[in-house]
């Protein structure tokens, strides 16, 4: 991460890397969305489900994207293990949309893996997202959305209800404008959510899903054993969380 990457995390919460995944890959990963997805948007026009990685080699890649893997290791340290992920399309109007959640641990929500430290010169966090987008976002678009800097609030619990339930705008939700490519970073110590889907292309994003070392969200782990051709640092990052026998990801 570049000094500014940096600072932008940590006053935001949540970063944008551009071009995070090439034309070509961009191109194979709305082909396999295309196939995985056909007919199966529900009757509020939303797909989501879950073991991504599972769809081929170019998902399971995305475990520890080249790109990316610097950012997870600078945000959860070297244990960094993934924790689960799943996809999330909408077509627009979709009726669904995800209220504010997420916040720093002894707030409103006080889940103890969510939860934001800078201490002598280390950015650390707990469960964190990196969101690849496959189809853009632009202005009003709907989508991912924030309250930045929330991640190190310590009043989340005086959010209104009509604002935490995204019935009622407010000047400090922000919806992050993100280009087909981009990767969203965000950790959930950050209160953030989904607004409806407005425009007339589909939203595709895929969640990749990561937790230091010795703690877990999801209650189920990774069987690394079945995903033809993993590699050797993909099983390193998909094992169970341990206190002390986690291993080092390089």
């Amino acid at each position: 991460m570049t000094l500014e990457e940096k600072f932008i995390f940590d006053l935001d919460g949540y970063l944008v890397v551009r071009n995070a995944l090439s034309p070509d890959q961009l191109d194979e990963l709305n082909a396999i969305a295309d196939e995985m997805s056909n007919g199966k948007f529900n009757d509020t026009g939303e797909f989501r489900a879950d073991g991504v990685s599972t769809w081929g080699a170019l998902c399971l890649s995305l475990v520890d994207n080249e790109t990316m893997l610097p950012y997870m290791l600078e945000l959860l340290g070297p244990h960094v293990r993934i924790d689960h992920d799943y996809c999330l399309f909408m077509r627009k109007w979709d009726e669904q949309h995800h209220g504010l959640h997420g916040g720093p641990y002894g707030g409103t929500y006080p889940e103890a893996d969510h939860w934001y430290r800078y201490t002598e010169g280390l950015m650390r966090n707990g469960l964190t997202v990196f969101t690849y987008c496959l189809a853009p976002a632009g202005p009003g678009d709907g989508g991912f959305c924030c309250i930045p800097g929330s991640h190190k609030s310590n009043l989340i619990q005086h959010i209104p209800p009509e604002i935490k339930t995204l019935q009622q705008a407010a000047h400090y939700v922000r919806q992050p404008v993100l280009e087909a490519g981009d990767c969203l970073i965000f950790t959930e110590a950050l209160v953030h959510g989904t607004l409806r889907w407005r425009s007339e292309h589909e939203r595709r994003a895929l969640l990749y899903k990561y937790s230091p070392g010795h703690s877990a969200w999801s209650g189920k782990f990774y069987d690394p054993d079945s995903y033809p051709g993993i590699t050797e640092r993909q099983r390193q990052i998909m094992a169970s969380p341990s206190v002390g026998g986690h291993p080092v990801i390089t």
